[in-house]
């Protein structure tokens, strides 16, 4: 009784409610003894989704008060936490800022230009697979590819056999890492292309890891590959097409590659920084896109969310459930290290249901986003400091959610 009461008393001071909504006549102070079994279940209904997003602001405020970035949790589309702080560049350390005084470093570190707004863009790291999977799936929606092709169809002088797109999609390839690379293959270079890449990878003939379709190894290979091929295709850069077919579409104005940067020299990019508030400096290998390079921000990647699993207005919804189911089953049999379908890790646990995502760690920015399709619950935290905020936060919002 005393639990109803409270919330009876929170309806009547917070939520933008009316006894007659409610079937309860709180004016009148109906005796709680005479409300039916319906009139109280309307009372929790009522409550419960308020009560548990206060939760999650409550959390956002306590935890996230060493956010270096963009925090974004929306519930069925309704945004319950929007938070941005922090700063594009901390000014502690790094390679770029030697001969700088400290007096200077905090005087840039405080100017209004390198505070993080919720509009500033982020390197999303390996969350910008998603989009080079759905670009594949556009294409192939469209009979412009199969998923099917094989590596040699686009790459005649690839020495590699029996690799599909699938395979690169789902990380079945056995294509080699090329993060692992000897450094001095690029020295001759400011920054590497997907080109060169792929040139040096089919050149040197680097050693394949396993069989295609028989073991599962996450590698950010396969990604700029198909990134390739969807440039190939689409018979423009990859970058334009992303533009053209998706971004634009869906009105999302701060999102684009690393190598389009020129372009949008108004902006002062983030820096990613390591867990010691060093500065990242960049590096030829920031110039591949496709596994990686894409910048965006929060609120770009709710336009994305929306328009891709609820309006279905980027690929069909027969399409996009390719993407969210696991696609690296493996042929022998053998059950791989995680689930995983086209641009997307899947997790399936007894407690919290399905939940689709991926996370993204490249040069002290670090990331996640998750959807869970049962209650459309989306939630971005982008950071540019590598200090673990957000990590365990995912299991702690399914939690206050799901009532554990």
């Amino acid at each position: 009784m005393k639990r109803l009461l409270t919330i009876i008393l929170f309806l009547t001071l917070f939520l933008p409610l009316d006894a007659q909504s409610l079937k309860v006549d709180i004016n009148n102070q109906k005796e709680l003894k005479t409300l039916s079994a319906a009139e109280i279940n309307a009372i929790f209904d009522k409550a419960n989704p308020e009560f548990k997003a206060l939760a999650l602001q409550k959390m956002a405020d306590d935890k996230f008060k060493t956010l270096n970035g963009s925090l974004l949790i929306a519930l069925d589309n309704r945004v319950i936490v929007r938070k941005t702080s922090g700063y594009a560049r901390l000014y502690k350390k790094g390679r770029d800022l030697s001969g700088m005084t400290q007096a200077q470093m905090s005087q840039a570190r405080d100017s209004l230009k390198n505070k993080l707004l919720n509009e500033t863009p982020f390197e999303l790291a390996s969350v910008s697979k998603q989009f080079t999977a759905v670009a594949i799936l556009k294409l192939a929606s469209q009979g412009k590819l199969s998923l099917h092709d094989y590596l040699g169809k686009y790459y005649p002088s690839s020495p590699y056999l029996g690799i599909t797109i699938h395979n690169l999609l789902s990380h079945t390839s056995g294509l080699p890492e090329y993060f692992d690379f000897p450094a001095k293959y690029w020295d001759s270079v400011e920054y590497v292309d997907n080109r060169m890449a792929i040139d040096t990878l089919f050149g040197r003939k680097e050693k394949i890891m396993f069989k295609p379709g028989f073991e599962y190894k996450y590698v950010n290979t396969n990604y700029i590959i198909l990134a390739d091929i969807v440039s190939k295709v689409s018979e423009m850069p990859f970058e334009q097409y992303m533009a053209d077919s998706i971004f634009s579409p869906l009105g999302m104005c701060n999102t684009f590659y690393f190598t389009e940067k020129k372009e949008h020299s108004d902006i002062v990019f983030p820096r990613g920084h390591l867990a010691s508030g060093e500065e990242v400096a960049f590096e030829p290998l920031d110039g591949t896109i496709g596994d990686k390079g894409l910048y965006s921000c929060a609120e770009d990647l709710l336009k994305w969310k929306i328009a891709l699993f609820d309006e279905h207005a980027v690929i069909p919804q027969e399409w996009l459930e390719k993407a969210i189911v696991p696609e690296n089953n493996l042929i022998n049999g053998a059950k791989p290290s995680e689930l995983y379908g086209y641009g997307y890790h899947i997790e399936v646990t007894e407690a919290h249901g399905k939940l689709i995502y991926h996370g993204g760690l490249w040069h002290g920015f670090n990331h996640i986003m998750a959807y869970r399709p049962s209650d459309n619950l989306f939630f971005i935290c982008l950071s540019n400091y590598r200090n673990r905020v957000h990590v365990g936060k995912c299991d702690a919002i399914l939690s206050i959610l799901d009532g554990i």
